[in-house]
């Protein structure tokens, strides 16, 4: 399937978009953002022989624990000569403008470090990598943020001493604090395993396309941070521009890591295009099976599950009630549904149709099924509040993603459509 290369990359920037608002929302999940992430990149690249479900739940596995949280730190950022920053929760004591952009340039770099070495560089390796590998890494990687947790957090009345003094030290808050010292300490942990992947393994792309994809998202994340300044002179309401923050930040990484990919010459693809080395489709078929339910469950079922409670949650608050398990139980029943259905696609009793379609028509399938559930998720307490289609300017990151979830869809439809005439 031809791609159109900037159409793509408009398509990844609005994707993700809404991907990262929808998860600031209340009704979505890191993981999310993952799927729909790795299913547009299957779309887009496959065939690759290190796509496949194992390795996409163990990338959005790794990008739901990598959320070390990030405080407060958007409400620092200002505007150079026209709005300083603000510490919170009071927002009286004043820091230089650049403060909220630089912590969460930190933040992107500790929430992206590990999941960069997955789709930032393992994609597009010309190596291969065995489990004492990974296992080399992640010891790494933990013993380095253990050790660095002690060394950092003496720095930090150093980096941050308005919040130390005016905040911490007068117990009114210390939730950025901690998250200062948890987010330094994991970005900077990133770097022995650059390293070792440099000098050690001597596998420069895996290194040059890693530290990329981390700079990309932590760019992504702090620029979009604009919104905080902008939210204050223009008066949209501190959610709204909370809400537009997060939105940019999808936007900015979906469009610029796609443009990176589209950088990638072909033949280089071609080298890169390696089997999996991790061989676990040679283990016991129990094991095997345990191992993909558990991939299935991280990668669809999780978010979708973290999906419902929060639209049950928030929607049944928008009708007036509170407190209710409805929102666990349906968490539940879909997790032990989905991995009842799985069982049974994966001995055969169902879905053999689609067992035989390539790893992309899957991918593009899922993702058509995925995108407009999530959306659902999303816009159904809004519905119920009467506000999906109320113009107004808190409600501004509302229209961004349905607009970006009807352009996207439509878009996947089209490829559909396209592939089916393609392999007729």
């Amino acid at each position: 399937m031809k791609k159109n290369k900037s159409l793509t990359i408009i398509m990844a920037a609005l994707l993700l978009g809404f991907a990262w608002q929808i998860r600031g929302s209340g009704t979505s999940d890191p993981s999310v953002v993952a799927v729909l992430f790795l299913l547009f990149l299957s779309v887009n690249y496959s065939p690759r022989r290190k796509f496949g479900l194992f390795v996409f739940g163990l990338i959005a596995l790794s990008f739901n624990v990598m959320r070390t949280g990030w405080g407060t730190f958007i409400s620092q950022a200002g505007l150079p000569g026209i709005i300083p920053g603000y510490l919170p929760p009071d927002m009286t004591i004043e820091v230089p403008w650049w403060y909220g952009y630089s912590w969460l340039f930190v933040v992107g770099i500790s929430w992206m470090g590990i999941p960069s070495l997955l789709f930032g560089g393992y994609f597009f390796t010309k190596k291969s990598y065995s489990w004492k590998d990974v296992t080399v890494i992640v010891v790494i990687f933990i013993a380095a943020n253990y050790l660095l947790s002690f060394i950092v957090e003496p720095l930090i009345p150093l980096l941050a001493p308005e919040y130390y003094k005016g905040i911490y030290l007068t117990g009114i808050s210390d939730r950025s604090y901690g998250s200062m010292i948890g987010n330094l300490s994991t970005a900077l942990a990133i770097i022995p395993v650059l390293l070792y992947i440099l000098y050690v393994k001597k596998d420069k792309n895996l290194f040059k396309n890693s530290l990329a994809a981390m700079l990309i998202f932590a760019f992504s994340l702090s620029v979009a941070n604009v919104w905080r300044p902008i939210s204050t002179l223009t008066g949209v309401a501190k959610y709204g521009g909370w809400s537009m923050w997060e939105y940019t930040s999808g936007l900015l990484f979906g469009g610029f890591i796609f443009w990176y990919y589209s950088r990638i010459p072909e033949k280089e693809l071609k080298e890169t295009d390696l089997p999996v080395d991790l061989k676990y489709e040679r283990w016991n078929p129990v094991f095997k099976f345990l191992l993909l339910a558990f991939s299935f469950y991280r990668l669809v079922l999780y978010g979708i599950g973290e999906g419902l409670n929060g639209a049950v949650r928030k929607s049944l608050s928008a009708l007036g009630y509170e407190n209710s398990p409805l929102g666990e139980s349906l968490m539940l029943a879909t997790v032990v549904i989905g991995i009842i259905l799985y069982a049974l696609y994966f001995t055969g009793k169902i879905g053999k149709r689609f067992a035989q379609k390539s790893f992309r028509e899957k991918s593009l399938i899922a993702l058509l099924v995925l995108l407009p559930l999530h959306y659902i998720l999303f816009a159904t307490h809004h519905i119920l509040e009467g506000n999906l289609f109320l113009w107004q300017k808190d409600n501004i990151a509302v229209w961004t993603d349905t607009i970006s979830f009807a352009i996207v869809e439509t878009y996947l439809i089209y490829l559909w459509g396209k592939m089916n005439t393609e392999t007729q």
